[in-house]
């Protein structure tokens, strides 16, 4: 695929210094449980700092992710076109609207690993799932997420899966199951793609290379195609027991524990890890967070 060595697909979020002031993103690299090297992506929100870091964060989601995770690119642009004025908030009101507290864990995982992917991997979506709902206390089926990369020359089409659990393991099991599940099923999701596209700042050319790539009747290597990606917030409060120095230290050991452990979950299954990464950030208590995150958008239904 040397013929896409120029071409890119543009972040949807401009939020990269906005989400730096709340983020760390630890540069380290691991190495899977038989030595191979393997994508990892590590972040942590620091602890100090005032106001309370996690509400920081949920200001950055709610002043410019929500609405760009929810909505579709065109519905986002028509309302910028119509109503100039207080548009941005009429789209949050819409995004907001679309959640549940039934579902919103669920949604928060995956609106963390769509900002990762999007910001940190340069990997935007190609699809909004959530528009693919019938109902919005009703769960997305399929992968958590659908988003494109070119790298290198290669396109990467990332079948996306988020999990927010108290328990770093159980939810590296239950991710590994649902990225073989979707892997197999990834016609479903190509299908979606032709239906519920939601390309950000492509110019028409660029569009019809990635509906060609994504067509797995005029692509015969549409194996190399598919990747996956993973995040998992999880909870370890005596982690938080630490500051600074010492809190990232530690932070990368329990790292190279949980890495090791999912890239070899994701081997029982079958899963290929060289196209794969896994994205990590630690949380306190993720009951509380779930709470505060329904209590700071104001999700009512």
């Amino acid at each position: 695929m040397s013929q896409y060595m120029e071409k890119r697909l543009q972040p949807q979020l401009k939020i990269k210094n906005e989400l730096d002031a709340v983020l760390k993103n630890v540069e380290v690299s691991f190495k899977s449980h038989d030595d191979r090297d393997v994508q990892t992506l590590l972040v942590y929100m620091p602890l100090d700092g005032n106001p309370d870091p996690l509400n920081k964060f949920f200001s950055v989601v709610k002043e410019g992710i929500l609405a760009n995770f929810v909505l579709k690119c065109s519905d986002i642009e028509r309302q910028l076109r119509i109503h100039k004025e207080g548009a941005a908030e009429r789209l949050f009101n819409k995004a907001v609207r679309q959640l549940s507290k039934h579902t919103a864990q669920g949604e928060l995982g995956e609106l963390i690993m769509f900002t990762l992917l999007d910001v940190y991997l340069e990997a935007p979506k190609l699809l909004t799932k959530i528009s693919t709902k019938t109902a919005n206390t009703m769960p997305v089926f399929g992968a958590d997420g659908v988003h494109g990369q070119f790298y290198d020359g290669q396109f990467k089409l990332y079948l996306g899966e988020s999990k927010l659990h108290k328990s770093f393991n159980s939810a590296a099991s239950k991710a590994a199951k649902s990225i073989k599940s979707a892997n197999e099923k990834y016609q479903k999701e190509f299908d979606l793609i032709e239906s519920h596209r939601d390309f950000y700042d492509l110019d028409e050319d660029l569009e019809n290379i990635l509906l060609e790539i994504l067509d797995p009747l005029s692509n015969e290597s549409i194996d190399e195609v598919l990747h996956s990606s993973c995040f998992i917030g999880f909870a370890n409060p005596e982690l938080f027991d630490h500051l600074g120095d010492e809190f990232e230290n530690k932070y990368v050991e329990l790292a190279n524990n949980h890495v090791r452990h999912f890239f070899k979950k994701l081997e029982d299954e079958g899963v290929d890890i060289n196209k794969s990464v896994l994205m990590i950030l630690p949380f306190n208590d993720i009951e509380n967070l779930v709470e505060e995150f329904i209590r700071y958008m104001d999700i009512q239904q």
